[in-house]
């Protein structure tokens, strides 16, 4: 009886090991992309705190205090962004081009009189493993954004 079932957990494991690396690198993707979510919701967040401040009004593009201010919140990580390269010019957000990257887009033609400026970060995400990339595509847009009435 013993003879005839050599081997019977090598087959199983075979056939279950291409689900079971499917769905470990499924969770390792998608725990990657939750966290990047979160730090450039929290990156547009604290730019746009900085944006309100009224030490900040006379900023114009280059708006490298807003774009540190961001930049700070994500520490690193691996994440690469820049300021939007349409400003001052577009009143929407770019798309980046080169996976793993992303804009940080502020809102333009600032004035004063406490209205409502923006902060919006798009980034595309591409999946690290070739299998997950077969599955949910190559890459993706994430959005973030955050708006605040102005101080000045």
């Amino acid at each position: 009886m013993q003879r005839e079932s050599r081997g019977q957990a090598m087959v199983e494991f075979a056939l279950l090991s291409t689900l079971l690396f499917l769905l470990v690198m499924g969770i390792f993707d998608f725990g990657r992309a939750i966290a990047i979510y979160i730090n450039i919701a929290e990156a547009a967040h604290e730019g746009a705190r900085q944006l309100v401040l009224r030490s900040n009004y006379g900023s114009q593009p280059p708006d490298t205090v807003i774009v540190n201010a961001t930049l700070a919140k994500i520490g690193g990580g691996g994440m690469s962004l820049t300021e939007d390269p349409c400003l001052p010019g577009c009143n929407t957000p770019s798309t980046p081009t080169t996976p793993n990257t992303g804009y940080i887009w502020i809102t333009p033609n600032r004035t004063t009189g406490n209205h409502m400026v923006s902060v919006r970060i798009t980034y595309l995400y591409a999946p690290l493993t070739g299998m997950i990339s077969n599955v949910v595509g190559a890459q993706f847009v994430m959005s973030a954004g955050s708006s605040m009435r102005a101080e000045y």
